[in-house]
C-alpha cells in the first residue's frame, strides 16, 4: 500500500475509516496524518466522521446522497415539461377559440332569425273557410286559430295536427302551423311542414321559401338558409327580396 501514498491525494472514504478504526500501519497512519495537517478539506472531513454516532449509517447516508447527485446529473432537465405545458396550453386555445367559433356562428343565424321573423297573420276569415264563407271551420282548427291568434302558439300545433290528419291539403292551415312551429322553438318540424308545401308547388307569394330559409336559419343550417335567400334577393318581384338582401349581410 506504499505505492498509494507515494503521492498524496486526497483521503478516501475507506482510508479515513480504516484511519479511524487503527487498521492502518505504522507508516500508512504518518502518511495520512502529514496528510491532514496539509489539506484542512480532509481534516474537516475525518472531524465529521469522528463526530458521527454511527459511522456505517453515516456511510450509508453519503451514499444515498451521492446516488441522488449522480441521477440528477446523468437525468437531463425535463426540458420537455415546458413543451408539454405550450402545447397544452395552444390545445385550450385553439378549443376554446373553436367553441367561440361555433357559439358566434349559431348566435349570427339565430340574430338574423330573430331579426326578420314575423309570423304570417290568419287568413281565415272569422273562423269560417275562405272558400266557403258560409261553412264553419272543423273545430279542431278553430281551436289552433284561436290559440294561434292569441299568440299561444305552442298550445296551437297539437289542434293543427289533429286537423291536417283529417285534411293534410289545407295548405294554409300548413303554412300557419309552420309558423307556429318556428314560434314554439320546433324549427325541424316547421320545415317538414314548408317542405310540403313546397312539394305541392304552393309558394303562398314566396312565403314558402322565405319561412324555409328562416327555418334553416333557426336551426343553424346557415349553407341552405344562403342559398334560399340568395334566390330570393335576385327575385326582382319577391316581396321578400329586401329582407333577403338584408338577411345575407347580417350573415357574412
Amino acid at each position: 500500500m506504499n505505492s498509494i501514498f507515494q503521492k498524496r491525494n486526497c483521503l478516501t472514504q475507506r482510508e479515513m475509516r480504516q484511519y479511524l478504526s487503527g487498521e492502518l500501519s505504522d507508516e500508512q497512519r504518518y502518511d495520512v496524518e502529514n496528510h491532514l495537517l496539509e489539506c484542512e478539506l480532509c481534516s474537516a472531513a475525518v472531524d465529521g466522521y469522528t463526530q458521527a454516532p454511527d459511522l456505517q449509517s453515516m456511510e450509508e447516508d453519503i451514499r444515498m446522497i451521492r446516488s441522488n447527485i449522480t441521477a440528477s446529473v446523468q437525468e437531463p432537465p425535463p426540458r420537455y415539461l415546458p413543451w408539454i405545458n405550450r402545447a397544452a396550453a395552444v390545445g385550450l386555445i385553439l378549443i376554446l377559440s373553436y367553441a367561440g367559433f361555433r357559439y358566434w356562428s349559431a348566435s349570427q343565424a339565430e340574430r338574423a332569425f330573430a331579426a326578420f321573423f314575423e309570423p304570417t297573420p290568419n287568413t281565415y276569415i272569422t273562423y269560417r273557410s275562405p272558400d266557403a264563407p258560409d261553412a264553419p271551420i272543423p273545430a279542431e282548427l278553430a281551436r289552433a286559430l284561436e290559440y294561434y291568434d292569441g299568440e299561444a302558439y305552442e298550445q296551437s300545433l297539437p289542434h293543427f295536427k289533429n286537423h291536417l290528419e283529417r285534411d293534410p291539403d289545407d295548405l294554409r292551415a300548413i303554412l300557419l302551423a309552420a309558423n307556429a312551429c318556428l314560434l314554439s322553438g320546433r324549427a325541424e318540424q316547421a320545415e317538414q311542414y314548408l317542405l310540403q308545401l313546397q312539394e305541392k308547388g304552393e309558394t303562398f307569394q314566396g312565403q314558402t321559401g322565405w319561412y324555409l330559409a328562416l327555418a334553416y336559419l333557426r336551426q343553424g343550417k346557415k349553407a341552405r338558409a344562403r342559398k334560399i335567400l340568395e334566390r330570393i334577393a335576385a327575385t326582382p318581384a319577391s316581396p321578400f327580396r329586401e329582407k333577403a338582401q338584408a338577411a345575407l349581410q347580417q350573415l357574412k
